[in-house]
């Protein structure tokens, strides 16, 4: 008995607290003070200001309309839709804010299309990070949010030994275990959608993964992942999650690894990040080259409006597309020397200032930035400006060519001058650094070159050789033989090792197809007659004249008719038949006295073929290299001038000759010229065959691998001919026996592949 009242009691004490809780009624309501949009080159952030913790009930996207990306906020206090900057109109079509019961809010915010989102809460602020889809192609850089997460960060090498996938009822999870916490970032591609998440100074265990998601709830197919960059500057490695379609994800970093979850289209509730510990220190930015700026009058005052800049990383600042993995390893590595072209990326600040003193405006932004201020004595002027939501670096720099001054940033030091000062200092400091080098010592060094020949290696280093330096190649061992300083020297290996590499090889198949048909049907008809009235045969005429008559219808003597066949009478009144036969068929009618006579003989044919021919020439050839085949015979051909007989030959066969050029893409631009060129031993000219041709000359590109028409010609020949006797032919029905028939029917038909392939 006490075994059956202990369940019940638990279950009243349960219904007993639930009921309480409910009579309570909710807490104080959360105050949204502001709602502001940040826009960024790859991510736009919606920043909500609180004076609490925001609770995000959900976050999905609306079956009905896809791009549309709700917010359902429990306790929040009404907050007014935000003022979407004109750079982000594009992107944020619209956006609503309604009530959804007593203190409840409902955020609609529709996209342009529909990106990869996450929610970050954190103690007075919540963010919604949307990630862009990217479309632009450049060089790989670093955000600059994550670049001073970087500098913050001491250096050292993490280890990813495994990845994990959980499925669960709301999420499915992908665990990268590491040896320690990593800086990520963050950004979206398409076709097909995939959210990359790139990992900082971490190192793979093992080669390249790929885990399928084997749940049908989940908006993601797979996880892949491989070593995207494997030393200098810093190892990355890469997590690629192929979507079935952009949704709601989250991200958590540990010390022991980092979790990223998907959440299903129509999730009940979606987790947020929690708040990360207070930042360091603004961080430091790298040395931004300089440009000088000018400047005005005295200030009067200073009346600014700044936003708190986002503490989470950012997306990347450029991002190019990428395939598999293995191809970008190798796609991205770094070829060049030169530096990367200058970008702003630092944090949002927005300025509304009028007659200010440029000291003064200057001193706000480093203060904002973190950093130390230097001026030069030359430095005055007055600043009017009003700039909504622009990195502080873009900012600076605007204000500072107005002022016709420059900047120069040494660690956390920021140094305003004239640009007359900075030049001057520059060219000072380059005729020292060029002074120092060529006081060093002069270094020997020989380079032995696998692939390039050294003449031409030479021939492009030496506009990179100092005063002191010098180049002596020697051929027969394909070596270089270097003398320079130890600064030149390190330049000019870096050089060599970039252009010393091996030139790529393609494959080129072209297929050449030649298709014809022959008809033909020939119809012909000959007949003659013979007739006599005579007393001898006993059938004169009653007539005094004419008594006897003899009308001779076989005037084409046999002899003569070469085309057609005999018949009895010797020959034919009418003579047509088929120009070319294979079937004939003759008829003689005649009385018993042999006195009237016909002799009728139908001949016809019909003839009807098919022919294909396939050439396949193939070669192999080094990029921008050009490659020849030929096949076939040549005709000999004589003239005669000056009592002289020369002889030339005349190519009559299939020739390739192509010239490949493989692109970054991996894809191979052709300029190609194919002849098919045949002797026509049927038409003899002197005793010479003319020659029959067929060619093609193009540039196409064409994908690695992949097969492409650059040509073709199809050619028919429908003749009909009919010989008749005139007048006659043109009788109804009769006149069949006054003509004959004849029809040829041909067609060809020529088509030209081509199927590059790089050998790997």
């Amino acid at each position: 008995m006490k075994k059956r009242i202990l369940p019940a009691v638990i279950i009243g004490l349960c219904v007993l607290f639930f009921s309480v809780a409910h009579a309570q009624g909710p807490g104080p309501a959360i105050n949204i003070s502001k709602i502001q949009v940040q826009p960024g080159t790859l991510s736009t952030k919606l920043v909500m200001e609180t004076d609490g913790r925001l609770f995000v009930q959900r976050a999905y996207y609306l079956a009905e309309s896809p791009q549309t990306l709700v917010l359902d906020l429990v306790g929040a206090q009404t907050a007014s839709a935000p003022i979407v900057p004109s750079s982000e109109a594009a992107f944020i079509r619209d956006f609503q804010v309604q009530k959804s019961g007593t203190q409840d809010l409902r955020l609609l915010v529709r996209l342009s299309e529909r990106v990869p989102a996450r929610v970050i809460a954190e103690a007075n602020r919540t963010v919604v990070e949307l990630n862009r889809i990217q479309r632009a192609q450049g060089g790989y850089l670093i955000d600059a949010a994550t670049q001073s997460e970087l500098d913050r960060k001491v250096k050292s090498e993490i280890l990813l030994s495994k990845l994990d996938t959980t499925a669960g009822a709301e999420s499915v999870s992908v665990k990268a275990k590491l040896t320690g916490p990593a800086v990520t970032q963050v950004f979206a591609l398409e076709n097909p959608p995939r959210l990359v998440v790139d990992l900082f100074d971490t190192v793979l265990a093992a080669k390249s993964d790929v885990r399928p998601i084997n749940d049908p709830r989940s908006t993601v197919e797979r996880v892949r992942v491989a070593q995207f960059l494997g030393a200098a500057p810093r190892p990355i490695t890469r997590m690629v999650f192929d979507l079935k379609e952009p949704g709601l994800y989250a991200m958590d970093s540990r010390n022991d690894g980092l979790v990223v979850s998907f959440f299903p289209a129509a999730a009940a509730a979606v987790s947020v990040v929690q708040p990360a510990p207070p930042p360091a220190p603004a961080p430091v930015p790298a040395p931004v080259k300089s440009e000088p700026v000018a400047l005005k009058a005295e200030p009067k005052a200073v009346a600014s409006e700044t936003f708190s800049p986002p503490r989470e990383a950012a997306a990347p600042a450029q991002e190019v597309k990428v395939a598999a993995a293995e191809d970008q390893q190798e796609k991205f590595k770094p070829k060049t020397i030169a530096g990367e072209v200058e970008k702003f990326s630092g944090d949002i600040i927005s300025l509304k200032i009028k007659d200010s003193d440029l000291r003064d405006v200057i001193l706000y932004l480093a203060e904002f930035a973190g950093l130390n201020v230097v001026f030069d004595p030359d430095v005055r002027g007055a600043v009017t400006v009003n700039l909504q939501d622009v990195p502080w670096d873009q900012a600076l720099e605007i204000i500072l060519k107005q002022n016709k001054m420059g900047k120069t940033i040494e660690g956390n030091i920021l140094r305003i001058a004239p640009i007359s000062v900075l030049t001057r200092e520059e060219e000072e400091q380059r005729r020292l650094t060029e002074s120092k080098e060529l006081s060093g010592p002069v270094m020997v060094k020989t380079i032995t070159l696998s692939y390039s020949k050294a003449r031409d290696v030479a021939t492009l280093l030496n506009s990179k050789v100092s005063a002191r330096g010098e180049i002596i190649v020697d051929e027969r061992t394909n070596t270089l033989l270097i003398s320079e300083v130890r600064d030149k020297l390190d330049l000019l290996e870096k050089l060599i090792t970039v252009v010393d590499t091996p030139t790529p090889q393609v494959s080129i198949e072209a297929r050449v197809v030649e298709a014809s048909t022959t008809f033909v049907r020939n119809l012909g008809i000959q007949w003659g007659f013979r007739g006599i009235a005579d007393a001898f045969y006993g059938n004169a005429t009653s007539l005094q004249f004419p008594n006897s008559i003899l009308v001779d219808g076989a005037l084409i003597p046999q002899g003569e008719v070469t085309k057609g066949i005999g018949g009895p009478l010797g020959g034919y009144a009418i003579n047509l038949p088929a120009p070319a036969f294979n079937t004939a068929l003759g008829f003689s009618f005649a009385n018993v006295l042999d006195t009237f006579r016909v002799d009728i003989a139908l001949s016809a044919l019909e003839t009807g073929g098919d022919g294909k021919i396939i050439s396949r020439p193939s070669v192999v050839t080094q990029n921008n290299q050009q490659a020849e085949i030929i096949q076939g015979r040549q005709i000999p051909v004589q003239t005669v001038a000056n009592f002289t007989v020369t002889t030339r030959y005349v190519n009559a066969a299939l020739e390739l000759r192509a010239t490949p050029q493989i692109t970054a893409e991996g894809t191979i631009i052709m300029t190609i010229e194919i002849q098919n060129n045949a002797a026509d031993f049927a038409n003899l000219v002197n005793g010479i065959p003319p020659i029959t041709m067929q060619s093609a000359k193009t540039t196409v590109m064409v994908p690695d691998g992949g097969t492409t028409v650059i040509g073709g010609i199809y050619r028919t020949e429908d003749s009909v001919t009919r010989e008749r006797v005139p007048f006659l032919h043109q009788i109804p029905i009769l006149g069949s026996l006054f003509k004959n028939f004849a029809r040829t029917k041909q067609s060809r038909e020529l088509l030209i592949f081509i199927s590059p392939r790089i050998i790997k």
